[in-house]
């Protein structure tokens, strides 16, 4: 196997252009074009006239990139993983503080270009897990502590699912394959950690049908039954709204069921262990959607 060459620096700051990056991993610049403006894994910084010049931290965000694609991930995914693991803590609570002041202040405009922002420059992964929950949490418990949070909630969680929606405008269209369902039980009132997975899983190019809160039983079944998913997650925040007839039901017209979040641990899954945690969840849809979650 030979090893590429590092490429030339192109100042004393150790800038290089598109086309070295590309014969230092391995692509054509075409690809390193579409990384930038698809999932911004790209330079920099830009010259005058539009030139790209990429540092080394760009260079070894990109090889991380082109490995995971090599083994078979999916470009929208590897770059996700990426961006996560290119995000320090203190970075992640700087732009945790400023969603939380912008939520406190019904800013919905801040929030909005701040959403876009933290999804474009994390990932959806660590936007979620990172800043994103810890700051939702931070505002239930000034609920619970008595302070006048709900406001801020509302206007978050509103401003999140728009984000989401944003963000995965340009996710490769849905295929023949059999989706994976995701659905919240009918009295289920936070359905953004299913989105959140379904946005994921839409990047990763895995089918998915999103049916979120407020879906009948019955409804539910009828799908289920109809477009017979490879799987299907039916969610829970809380002990009050998990659903286990609905459970048992979908299991017993052969619907592939697991029980997905915390509000099932009372219950208990009846089908296996409950999933709990968004990358426990993307590991059991990936396997059953035919696909590895790095």
């Amino acid at each position: 196997m030979t090893t590429r060459p590092e490429p030339e620096v192109t100042d004393r700051a150790s800038w290089w252009t598109t086309g070295q990056i590309a014969t230092a991993i391995g692509v054509s610049p075409v690809v390193l074009r579409a990384w930038d403006s698809r999932y911004g894994v790209g330079p920099a910084r830009r010259g005058p006239g539009g030139q790209r010049f990429y540092g080394p931290r760009e260079l070894q965000r990109l090889r991380r990139m082109s490995a995971l694609v090599n083994q078979g991930v999916r470009a929208g995914t590897a770059a996700g993983l990426v961006l996560s693991e290119a995000v320090t803590p203190a970075q992640s609570r700087l732009r945790a503080d400023e969603i939380d002041q912008a939520a406190a202040a019904i800013d919905l405009p801040a929030l909005a270009v701040l959403l876009d922002e933290l999804l474009a420059g994390h990932g959806t992964i660590a936007a979620w897990v990172d800043v994103l929950a810890p700051v939702l949490r931070r505002q239930g418990e000034r609920w619970r502590a008595g302070e006048s949070a709900f406001a801020a909630e509302w206007a978050l969680a509103g401003a999140i699912s728009a984000a989401l929606q944003r963000h995965v405008v340009g996710a490769p269209p849905p295929s023949g394959e059999r989706p994976v369902l995701l659905a919240c039980c009918a009295t289920e009132r936070h359905p953004l950690p299913l989105q959140v997975l379904a946005t994921v899983l839409r990047e990763a190019g895995i089918p998915v049908v999103f049916l979120g809160e407020m879906v009948a039983p019955d409804v539910l079944v009828r799908t289920a039954v109809r477009i017979e998913p490879v799987l299907v997650l039916l969610w829970s925040m809380t002990p009050y709204t998990a659903d286990a007839p609905l459970l048992a039901e979908l299991a017993r017209r052969g619907v592939p069921v697991r029980a997905a979040g915390p509000g099932w641990y009372p219950v208990g899954g009846r089908n296996g262990p409950v999933l709990n945690g968004l990358r426990v969840a993307l590991r059991e849809a990936s396997a059953r959607a035919g696909r590895v979650w790095p």
